[in-house]
């Protein structure tokens, strides 16, 4: 299969969203809580360059493996869905989505003074992660199905 020129450009589109995910969630790689120092500003800056070069890695790495697993993925065209197979993703997903929301909601019970709740915000984020794995396993299987 050989790429087309809207290829390289939905890969070269996939790669700059990732790259520009990576620095938003990072906050552009800006530290507000140093203090103001010449030793301050050199570490600022080199945390900065650092960041901004892993968004890129992450942005080349992620997005290539989203675009290569989307567009080079196995189709089968003879499979044909069974009518009497009971679909669980659509009880699932809904269940894990309003889970979700309930635990972020109970997370951000405990941000107003985070220093005591250290432990419970830590489990409470730690069963966040795998409720969003659950919902990605249960996609992956409905879209691979």
């Amino acid at each position: 299969m050989k790429l087309r020129l809207i290829d390289y450009v939905a890969w070269v589109v996939t790669i700059a969203v990732m790259w520009v995910l990576f620095l938003w969630v990072g906050d552009f790689g800006l530290l507000p809580y140093l203090a103001q120092s010449p030793v301050s500003q050199y570490v600022e800056n080199l945390w900065r360059i650092t960041y901004v070069s892993a968004s890129g890695v992450f942005g080349v790495f992620m997005g290539s493996l989203i675009f290569l697993s989307l567009r080079f993925r196995y189709v089968e065209e003879t499979a044909q869905r069974q009518a009497t197979r009971t679909d669980y993703s659509k009880i699932v997903i809904p269940i894990l989505l309003v889970s979700g929301v309930s635990l972020a909601y109970a997370m951000f019970q405990y941000t107003s003074n985070l220093m005591e709740f250290q432990f419970d915000f830590g489990i409470l984020a730690s069963l966040m992660i795998l409720l969003f794995a659950a919902f990605i396993f249960v996609v992956y299987k409905q879209y691979y199905e």
